[in-house]
């Protein structure tokens, strides 16, 4: 079984692999000309903007060949320099290598954190916890790799942020999570979290590291004032507008590439509502039902053991997903974590009727992964949404009902 797996896993790598360069648009590899003729790529819109670096011009000005601009803050262009000096093929082939680095160390940490509060967990069991997650998910990290997307670094962060803060390791915590901040900004919800739970020194390293990161590092490269122009641009070409309300939004360059509610592969609370309800107080069911799901990991967290609070830390990582303006689908790689909770839930709870509802839950999440891939109707509804709120209320629901003295795979049986 595991040889099959492992085959598997390798044929899937190549032929992503292979995918991400073909998608990344036309070039020459030796004396041949290889690539799509049809620009299918993220990854170019990151080079633009380090090419733009290296330039000296503008970086939101920046366009590949499909249009697309560059909307992350300026950190991550400078990053991008290194890629936009090499050839397109090996650029976007060292991209895919790193990103696949950065998924597999994310998967690696997840289920190191949940190991840690399940001792004793063996080998075959360590192996549900990799690939059971996979199963779920893989649906929107294939497409997301082969796009040559940013989201595995940002799931490589955000992971890295909750393990490493509970090593102890708090500075290399808050650089990751002042990192993972630099690419899509929600993120930093998670320091609300750990301030209400009082990790006072995290919360210093992560506003010490995005100072140094958003102003310091970035300066020595612009200039003071340039960067401080750049920062001023970023805010009104994307934070701006993806705060608007879609009317609004209408206007912006970024309407069509990013920030349209009308667009399916966006799953957060508010666009899907948007597109249910035809848009009337969309927004304000939307930031209504996020002020009830904070409410509700308040209510439930404030009683949550130590051992259980990972149980806490998941149901934050799938709110902030869905009580954001604006998720697309690959966002969603950041239930990672989550639903390797579930995975051991399902695996390992003695409560049966906590294993069953995990196990459900994890079963549905994959049919709607699937189903969502050929079926319209379900991307317009928001079923990746709708699902992931069912995750969030079976993760508080779990917390709510294990004992403060038992671990979350070691509930009370009834």
């Amino acid at each position: 079984m595991r040889l099959v797996l492992w085959a598997i896993a390798v044929a899937v790598v190549i032929g992503l692999g292979c995918s991400t360069v073909y998608r990344a648009g036309p070039f020459t590899f030796g004396k041949c000309d290889w690539g799509s003729k049809v620009h299918r790529t993220d990854f170019t819109v990151y080079t633009a903007a380090g090419q733009a670096v290296q330039d000296g011009t503008d970086i939101y000005a920046a366009r590949n060949l499909r249009g697309w601009a560059y909307v992350y803050p300026p950190p991550f262009a400078l990053l991008m320099v290194p890629f936009a000096r090499l050839t397109l093929f090996w650029s976007a082939m060292l991209w895919y290598v790193l990103s696949l680095f950065f998924l597999i160390d994310a998967v690696v940490k997840c289920v190191r954190l949940v190991a840690d509060i399940t001792p004793g967990t063996d080998e075959s069991g360590r192996l549900i916890l990799v690939v059971g997650p996979l199963i779920v998910l893989g649906v929107w990290f294939m497409p997301g790799l082969a796009r040559g997307q940013v989201n595995t670094l940002l799931l490589w962060l955000t992971v890295g942020a909750v393990y490493w803060q509970r090593k102890g390791q708090d500075w290399r915590a808050g650089s990751c999570l002042a990192g993972a901040t630099l690419l899509k900004v929600f993120p930093i919800v998670l320091l609300g979290y750990f301030v209400w739970r009082k990790r006072w020194r995290f919360a210093l390293a992560t506003l010490v590291a995005l100072v140094v990161l958003t102003l310091g590092m970035p300066a020595l490269v612009f200039g003071w004032q340039k960067n401080i122009d750049y920062l001023t641009e970023w805010g009104h070409v994307v934070a701006q507008p993806s705060l608007s309300s879609e009317t609004e939004r209408e206007n912006s360059p970024l309407h069509e590439q990013l920030i349209s509610n009308q667009k399916l592969r966006n799953q957060s609370l508010e666009p899907v509502l948007w597109r249910l309800t035809g848009g009337k107080a969309a927004r304000e069911l939307a930031v209504a039902a996020g002020l009830v799901m904070a409410g509700m990991i308040w209510w439930v967290g404030r009683k949550s053991a130590p051992e259980n609070e990972l149980l806490i830390v998941s149901s934050v990582f799938v709110w902030m997903l869905l009580a954001q303006p604006l998720a697309e689908s690959h966002y969603f790689v950041l239930l990672l974590l989550p639903v390797t909770v579930l995975v051991l839930l399902a695996r390992s709870a003695v409560d049966r009727r906590v294993r069953r509802v995990a196990l459900w839950t994890w079963v549905t999440m994959g049919v709607v992964g699937l189903a969502m891939s050929n079926v319209k109707p379900l991307r317009f509804c928001g079923a990746l949404c709708w699902i992931s709120l069912v995750l969030w209320a079976v993760l508080l629901w779990v917390a709510y009902r294990a004992q403060s003295s038992q671990r979350i795979s070691n509930l009370p049986a009834h």
